[in-house]
């Protein structure tokens, strides 16, 4: 009987381990979750400005500046998709919409609404690929 008792405790103790450790890896790493929780706090912080009408270059580029950083960081952030060339295609374009955005600053809101659309657009692609 005493065996019978240990053997259930340790199946119940081996189920629950196995249940912690399947939700840990479900989970993932905190760099791509924390890469992507900055990148939506920036793009909120955007669309902000814009509704607010605070379109100076001095008021959008800081945050344009720290959505290219966080370009470059993509690809290590999420390696199983790093040798995917769709992927990399997002990633680029999203660096290159940022690029362009930060070479030529918005002049008023009009022109800032449509450098925010589309850097919108390329996460907005690769979340459709890839975010499921």
């Amino acid at each position: 009987m005493r065996s019978l008792i240990l053997g259930v405790i340790g199946l119940l103790v081996g189920a629950l381990c196995t249940l912690i450790l399947m939700n840990a890896l479900r989970q993932g790493t905190a760099y791509p979750n924390g890469v992507m929780a900055v990148m939506s706090a920036q793009m909120k912080g955007l669309n902000q400005s814009l509704k607010q009408n605070r379109c100076a270059a001095t008021d959008l580029s800081p945050r344009l500046q720290t959505l290219r950083h966080l370009g470059n960081d993509l690809e290590p952030a999420f390696l199983p998709t790093q040798d995917d060339e769709r992927f990399s295609q997002h990633a680029s374009d999203l660096r290159a919409a940022l690029d362009a955005a930060l070479a030529a600053p918005p002049s008023d809101c009009a022109v800032a609404r449509v450098v925010v659309d589309r850097v919108n657009s390329s996460c907005k692609d690769c979340h459709r690929d890839f975010k499921g």
